[in-house]
């Protein structure tokens, strides 16, 4: 089987993803830019063929609690991928998280992890992003319960376009 680019996120619990994911739909319909699941990337991108990556992600589970995630304000950036997002308090267990996860993926180097919440991908004017900011009826500081990991295959920038090789539930050790 062929190296394909691939993408660990956490993804929050059921109602969490609800409420979230209707977020994104409505700023994606603004703009019209792509509806993606929401989720919180542990690592961004891992080349490594499908059945290695899946059997690696059955070990991360293993090794990974549910997580209560603090998002404390929203920001937004020229970048395409931190377009318009929730910056995430890196705490213990959500560092750990990474680490457990960038060993298990054998990710080169030393891979960096600023945890955030994608709202949005674009490449909209600054000034338009921050008014969407503003316009966001989100209590912050949120806090968001991730109790799934899931592998998408997210080569290219087109978000619509990604697909969900697996996911799994985690669950308390």
């Amino acid at each position: 089987m062929a190296v394909q680019q691939l993408s660990l996120w956490l993804q929050p619990a059921q109602d969490a993803a609800v409420e979230l994911d209707a977020v994104i739909a409505r700023l994606a319909a603004v703009h019209g830019t792509a509806v993606f699941p929401a989720h919180l990337t542990l690592l961004a991108v891992i080349e490594q063929e499908v059945d290695t990556a899946v059997a690696t992600l059955d070990e991360v589970r293993q090794l990974v609690d549910p997580l209560d995630v603090w998002f404390n304000e929203t920001r937004c950036e020229h970048a395409w991928q931190r377009s318009l997002y929730l910056a995430a308090v890196p705490t213990a267990g959500l560092r750990r998280a990474f680490e457990v996860a960038a060993r298990a993926f054998r990710a080169p180097g030393k891979p960096s992890f600023e945890p955030h919440l994608s709202l949005q991908y674009s490449h909209v004017p600054v000034a338009d992003k921050l008014s969407l900011a503003a316009s966001l009826s989100m209590g912050l500081p949120l806090t968001v319960r991730f109790d799934r990991l899931s592998l998408w295959h997210t080569e290219g920038s087109e978000a619509s376009r990604w697909r969900l090789i697996a996911s799994r539930s985690l669950s308390s050790h």
